[in-house]
């Protein structure tokens, strides 16, 4: 332990560590409350999955419940109900993933091509903005822009003539998706720009006036040179969302559904059967199923990314 403790590179690594700490001090402090938060609402609750395998009892507790194994997430392929709704929250995934995902690198393309710097940023800010509604706020905008007799009912009366029905657009189960796709891109289109203007800024100028020098035009440019230069981070976004597949948004699909609608995802039978008819334990199955099929997606993906593209997370 002397030899130990007299040794000049323990102590040199030790200055450098204190040395790193106060040197970035207001960095440790800034990010201090979401550490605190995540240890709060992502740790903190774990030893809940508990419930999954017992038959829970609100008056015994978490750990007096008997086990009964996996009981719960044997029902959940058994029961109609549970299956569709784990079917509907994947191909409601699978839609956003496919419009929502390009949706961002198309208007980052699009903005960039932007010369005028007034015009460009009100453009940015004007998609900015959405994302920082609550998604009940939105939910409140759609029923109101689509009520009976709202303004797009108003709208269409003034272009077919007075003698038009006005309709119910929330009531219609074939519409159901589209608005909830549709919400979902219109909110965060402008957001999930941010990272690849972010990205499109760490490309060399110079590849522009080469390519423009040896003929290439908007087209080319954007395929030879600015996709490649935002592939990184593209594929690494993508692999998040894969692991988001079977994770949907309770909110949106909450607020919009209506005696009119039959369409459940797993995180509105959470909330039915867990919060309303106190069922935790099948609760808590299908969140454990959800979470273990978004964690083997994440997986899958970033091994497949790392062989085909050399790109992964970790």
């Amino acid at each position: 332990m002397q030899m130990l403790s007299g040794n000049p590179a323990v102590h040199t690594g030790k200055r450098k560590l204190s040395g790193g700490f106060r040197k970035n001090s207001f960095l440790y402090i800034l990010i201090l409350p979401s550490v605190i938060l995540t240890f709060i609402f992502a740790y903190l609750p774990m030893p809940g999955i508990l419930a999954a395998f017992k038959d829970y009892d609100l008056f015994r507790g978490l750990y007096a419940s008997p086990w009964v194994g996996l009981k719960h997430i044997k029902e959940i392929f058994q029961v109609p109900e549970l299956l569709n709704s784990i079917l509907n929250t994947f191909q409601l995934s699978v839609l956003t993933i496919l419009i929502g995902f390009p949706a961002p690198i198309i208007l980052a393309l699009l903005l960039n091509e932007l010369k005028n710097g007034i015009f460009k940023r009100t453009v940015q800010t004007i998609s900015y903005l959405p994302h920082f509604l609550s998604w009940i706020s939105v939910v409140g905008i759609i029923y109101a822009l689509f009520a009976p007799y709202g303004p797009v009912n108003d709208v269409r009366i003034m272009l077919l003539g007075e003698n038009t029905e006005r309709v119910m657009f929330l009531s219609k189960q074939n519409l159901f998706i589209p608005f909830v796709l549709l919400a979902g891109v219109w909110k965060e289109v402008g957001w999930g720009t941010i990272v690849y203007l972010a990205a499109l800024t760490s490309i060399d100028p110079q590849l522009y006036e080469a390519a423009v020098m040896d003929g290439a035009g908007k087209i080319k440019q954007m395929i030879y040179i600015t996709l490649p230069g935002i592939k990184v981070t593209a594929v690494i976004l993508l692999i998040f969302n894969l692991g988001t597949l079977f994770k949907s948004n309770f909110e949106l699909v909450y607020g919009l559904q209506n005696a009119y609608i039959n369409y459940d995802v797993i995180s509105t039978i959470v909330y039915t059967r867990g919060i309303q008819q106190g069922n935790i334990s099948m609760a808590a199955a299908l969140g454990f199923m959800e979470g273990l099929v978004a964690f083997v997606l994440t997986v899958v993906s970033n091994t497949i990314s790392k062989k085909v593209s050399d790109i992964g997370i970790w």
